[in-house]
């Protein structure tokens, strides 16, 4: 549980971070974290699936 709550911060400070390198226009950040931005965002939809209906 605690670290899915983890995952789903880092997802958002992510996300943001990507949208700070976007308006700022650094395009390499931009690209980089956005590939981060998006493996973050698979690993936690994941856990909370594992969470809620539970692998098996």
């Amino acid at each position: 549980m605690y670290m899915t709550v983890i995952l789903i911060f880092i997802s958002i400070l992510a996300v943001m971070g990507t949208l700070k390198n976007r308006r700022t226009g650094n395009k390499p950040g931009f690209l980089i974290g956005g590939l981060f931005t998006v493996a973050t965002i698979g690993i936690t939809l994941l856990a909370v699936y594992d969470e809620i209906v539970g692998i098996q």
